[in-house]
């Protein structure tokens, strides 16, 4: 299979133009097409309906789409470990789900790449990458990276997963926001919520808490999801709601008064961050001894 047609069509599906790509490339029209089609003959199917208004994925091309991220990581993954074969040094590739790599994995990638004393027999080369939970389960499996750090326990059980820390998930609002007399489920509830997508794991927990109130998240007064832990905090820092944060991406607005911690009444809940990988990378010793190295760091330097 053709890589680099393969990423075109990746780019191609993901703009919904050939031109636009063509825009932003070395490539003309006419020879992204080529490759696409090139695509096309080696997998046997359709990919791409073409219109005067852009290009569609096919059902086919929807599939492709699916794995060429993939395909293309580890295509990309064989290269680089291929150019350092005659360097002294070690690639260990983290993939982390936002919340940890924003808030947390800094100090932690900081400490380790300066602390020589914490260093392993060959000198490391540290790259992270952003998922969500299930996606990194999905990349640990495939190989694509050699680590993963997710919130709460894997579903995927065949992974190796070790507990290296715990936060709290706390319901915040502005200080503006005003909510009179006790603050129960029901109130939570009936309340303006502002939610990260359901791709947050954590989400998993608020949703057993209503539950066990015997409220469904479906009867919730939920106005907005999204994607981004800061645009949330923006949003109800400017007292539009209420959301359920993890402690570590709000603690200096806390701090700083921005956000207030809500009294809610029982109410406590934490989240576990994990780390996984394959049980058979552990034949490594390299990287067990990197595991090891990087457990012990977490604990201490998570952000």
């Amino acid at each position: 299979m053709n890589i680099e047609g393969l990423k075109l069509f990746q780019e191609v599906a993901t703009r919904g133009s050939i031109s636009k790509v063509a825009e932003n490339s070395h490539y003309s029209q006419p020879a992204i097409s080529q490759q696409i089609k090139r695509l096309e003959e080696t997998i046997g199917y359709d990919l791409l309906t073409r219109s005067n208004k852009g290009v569609e994925l096919t059902e086919a091309g929807a599939l492709v789409n699916k794995y060429a991220s993939s395909i293309v990581r580890s295509y990309e993954n064989m290269l680089a470990d291929i150019a350092v074969l005659d360097n002294n040094y070690n690639i260990i590739r983290i993939n982390c789900t936002p919340i940890i790599s924003t808030y947390a994995l800094p100090c932690t990638v900081y400490s380790i790449n300066n602390n020589p004393g914490a260093s392993t027999p060959a000198p490391l080369k540290l790259e992270t990458y952003a998922n969500h939970s299930a996606e990194i389960e999905s990349n640990i499996i495939n190989d694509i990276y050699d680590l993963g750090i997710i919130i709460c326990e894997p579903k995927v059980k065949t992974l190796q997963a070790e507990l290296i820390s715990t936060d709290a998930l706390v319901p915040v609002a502005s200080p503006k926001y005003k909510m009179d007399g006790e603050i129960t489920a029901e109130k939570l509830a009936s309340s303006n919520l502002i939610l990260p997508s359901e791709k947050f794991r954590v989400m998993e927990k608020v949703a057993d808490w209503f539950t066990a109130a015997d409220l469904k998240m479906d009867e919730l007064n939920v106005s907005t999801r999204m994607d981004e832990i800061e645009s949330i905090k923006s949003t109800i820092i400017k007292g539009y709601g209420v959301s359920f944060l993890p402690y570590l991406t709000i603690k200096k607005e806390l701090y700083t008064g921005q956000l207030k911690k809500l009294d809610v009444k029982n109410y406590s809940l934490r989240y576990e961050i994990f780390m996984i990988y394959k049980p058979d990378r552990l034949n490594d010793y390299s990287f067990k001894d990197f595991v090891r190295m990087f457990k012990r760091s977490a604990q201490k330097t998570f952000c």
